[in-house]
């Protein structure tokens, strides 16, 4: 197409080729924003409703614990604990996509969360994980290590599943170079991918207390 002896109608042709060409990539890309925002809609509705199953089952081990004490009782001291826990770090998240999102006048627009640049500026300085980004990494090790610690012995079995659910270790890119787990998953992805991240983060929370 860079040739000089072209003909101004086949410059014209290729011209044109190209931007149908950019087009059909820039509704390729929009497709692909309202894939992300269409599963973060399903992922928070699917956690209201197993928020509303764990409910149900924590007032059950509660009503337990009081006509069987002496086997419940331990059993709803753990619950409580771990509902804690979850509770403190869903709402973490929670603010911290509200604070993501404070200036998209409409959430459901999907197609205009594009940029990565919102969230690269809160979590990243100069390519590294800087004081907010450390606080998100802090509070995910945080709560997984407490569930852990709460589950003890005799729940050793949800162990691995609730570390493999939190996991934070250094990722291998597709050359095999280690990346920290933080920009390996958010660092340059598109806004509306990163928020449907942190609602499946949220799940998984909602998961841990089903487990």
């Amino acid at each position: 197409m860079a040739q000089s002896n072209l003909s101004p109608r086949q410059k014209m042709i290729n011209l044109m080729y190209l931007i149908f060409i950019a087009m059909l990539a820039m509704n390729m890309s929009k497709e692909v924003l309202s894939a992300f925002g269409y599963m973060n809609v399903k992922l928070e509705g699917g956690n209201a409703t197993i928020t509303q199953k764990n409910d149900n089952a924590f007032k059950s081990l509660a009503t337990k614990a009081i006509d069987q004490s002496a086997k419940y009782a331990s059993l709803k001291k753990k619950a409580d604990r771990i509902k804690e826990l979850s509770n403190t770090f869903y709402t973490y998240l929670a603010d911290l996509k509200a604070t993501l999102l404070e200036d998209i006048d409409d959430p459901t627009d999907f197609e205009k969360m594009d940029g990565s640049d919102k969230l690269d500026q809160y979590f990243f300085t100069g390519g590294g994980i800087n004081e907010k980004g450390q606080e998100f990494l802090d509070n995910l090790k945080t709560y997984r290590d407490a569930v852990n610690t709460v589950l003890g012995k005799d729940y050793a079995a949800i162990n691995p599943t609730v570390y493999q659910r939190f996991e934070t270790e250094d990722v291998k890119d597709r050359e095999g170079v280690p990346q920290a787990w933080l920009n390996y998953h958010f660092e340059g992805y598109p806004l509306v991918a990163s928020i449907t991240r942190f609602t499946q983060i949220q799940a998984d929370i909602k998961e841990t207390e089903s487990d």
